[in-house]
């Protein structure tokens, strides 16, 4: 469906066709705005020079949130549409997008006290209106420690319950692709944009190299949509080089823990003793995930990571908070960073880096380029229903293309929800074939598509192992991901189709070979493409442990 064959007949049609919209930048905005472009019938093309999520997009907290923290900055506006959406996903996207509960403990000393915390959450209820999973609740702190008993008892006064959702991040923003994809939008990863075409002045389409096979190519379109997150600014400088910056990017940095050193039930805002930041602990399956940070960020954008500061500053919250736990290096599985595309107007230097707007803008170009930066993972759908709106108004005034619809992506199940008792249906199939609770919890995050994932034991039972000691992924998995979620290298399987960089304590290199030998034999590598491969991934591990040799 999403396959290597298809991307070659898209590489085709993309420098043959001349599209309505182009989509630069495949993380979780990109994508939206593809999928509702092309769900209103405009012909649509989306490239990205890496792959899907590579960015932002696969590197946040895991979060489909309304903000709470926002409530501070009296940003009210993000809040409500971040609840919105955060209802719309729950909805559409259930197989990726499931319910959170949090605890919100508060403690002596903190500086905002019990009842400034309960008008907060009352607050947050109410811009949700009421339609949370549960309305949130208020607890002494005796009721806390029954619910938390790893939290800090000393100073501990009480707190609040309530309802946010939770996500893998780089499988929400795959599912958008795929939706994009079934309906009618050709979508290419590692393809790298290097200038734009111009006709009379205006952009009319881009001049791409494809990373995989080499090759140049013209692809044009009527519009081109800027979409690339930390990249814009250098998507705009290619458009007009001495273009204003409009972003201030910010490093958001996070720690992976086993769950029995941080032993919390609920996820839970933490406050840094050094700067009452608030960070989030969020219970992971068997890990826990700790961040983030906010700090100002000037370096390579492709090769972000954690610093030792990053990965120190975490952990002392995190002790603070939770003294039973302790944490040190010798705990942290895996450590990730990802940056934020905040947007530079009203956020200068002279504002904290916190303080700093999560809200998107638009920005249209002299020669018609339009970029959309800011804005967070909760809210991309309805920034692109935004940007594609703009884009319907100019097809019309320049084209003259009239009866573009109007957005329908509010209610649209996204790729692999099924409308049926999936996870029931789903669980009974897996058990005939006798994979372990553990196995089949990671596939439920593939929708139907573990569906597939099933078919391929039916044809050869011998998939069903296991990839390594301790890692819920079995080959079949592997398989499926080269013939069908478009998996280009080693990289793209171990970091953002599954989770093994992340939750195994080797990060993946034990069984690194393995899935390299099953993804050789689906992608035709020869050997010294697969260590190439191999050593590929070596250094993508080494980088995210880096912080420990500073």
């Amino acid at each position: 469906m999403f396959s290597k064959q298809r991307r070659e007949e898209n590489l085709r049609t993309a420098s043959a066709e001349t599209f309505d919209v182009m989509v630069i930048g495949g993380g979780i905005t990109g994508a939206c705005v593809a999928r509702d472009a092309a769900r209103r019938g405009l012909s649509t093309v989306l490239v990205e020079k890496n792959d899907w999520a590579f960015g932002t997009s696969s590197r946040s907290s895991k979060l489909v949130h309304g903000g709470l923290r926002y409530l501070e900055l009296f940003d009210f506006k993000l809040v409500f549409e971040a609840c919105r959406e955060r209802r719309r996903l729950l909805l559409n996207a259930p197989h990726v997008v499931w319910p959170q509960p949090f605890i919100f403990p508060v403690y002596k000393g903190d500086k905002n006290p019990l009842f400034m915390i309960a008008m907060g959450l009352w607050l947050y209820d109410i811009l949700a209106l009421f339609r949370n999973v549960q309305n949130h609740q208020l607890h002494g702190s005796k009721r806390i420690l029954e619910v938390e008993p790893e939290l800090d008892r000393e100073r501990l006064k009480g707190g609040g319950q309530f309802y946010d959702c939770a996500t893998d991040d780089a499988r929400l923003t795959l599912s958008h692709v795929q939706s994009a994809h079934l309906e009618g939008a050709c979508c290419l990863s590692y393809v790298r944009v290097t200038d734009f075409l111009r006709r009379n002045g205006s952009v009319c389409g881009v001049r791409a190299r494809d990373e995989i096979g080499g090759r140049e190519l013209d692809i044009e379109a009527r519009l081109v949509l800027n979409c690339t997150g930390p990249w814009t600014d250098s998507v705009c400088r290619l458009d007009e080089p001495e273009a204003a910056p409009k972003l201030r990017p910010t490093k958001g940095a996070h720690v992976v823990v086993p769950w029995e050193r941080v032993k919390v039930y609920n996820a839970m805002p933490i406050l840094s003793p050094r700067d009452q930041r608030m960070l989030f602990v969020v219970p992971w399956r068997s890990f826990t995930l700790i961040g983030t940070t906010d700090t100002d960020y000037e370096g390579d954008y492709d090769r972000i990571r954690a610093s030792r500061e990053d990965v120190d500053y975490i952990l002392e919250a995190a002790n603070r908070a939770l003294p039973r736990a302790r944490l040190d290096y010798d705990d942290v599985l895996s450590t990730y960073a990802g940056l934020r595309p905040l947007v530079l107007e009203g956020g200068g230097k002279d504002v904290k880096e916190s303080q700093v707007s999560r809200e998107h803008s638009i920005y249209e170009s002299h020669s018609g380029l339009l970029s959309i930066a800011g804005g967070k993972l909760t809210t991309a759908r309805s920034m692109a229903e935004e940007l594609v709106d703009l884009a319907a108004r100019r097809l019309e005034q320049r084209y003259g293309i009239r009866g573009i619809p109007r957005c329908s992506t509010k209610n649209a199940p996204v790729y692999g929800k099924d409308g049926r008792d999936f996870s029931k249906r789903m669980e009974r199939l897996a058990r005939d074939v006798r994979l372990d609770d553990d196995v089949i919890h990671r596939l439920q995050l593939l929708g139907t598509g573990a569906l597939r994932v099933l078919g391929l034991l039916a044809e050869d039972p011998s998939l069903s192992r296991r990839l390594g000691e301790g890692i819920p992924y079995i080959e079949a998995q592997v398989v499926y991901s080269a013939r069908e979620e478009m998996v280009i290298n080693l990289e793209d399987f171990m970091v953002r189709r599954s989770l093994i960089f992340y939750e195994d304590r080797e990060q993946g290199l034990g069984c690194a070979e393995r899935v390299a030998d099953l993804l050789g034999r689906e992608l035709g590598w020869d050997e010294g493409e697969r260590r190439r491969q191999v050593e590929e991934y070596r250094r993508v591990v080494e980088l995210s442990r880096a912080y420990r040799d500073e």
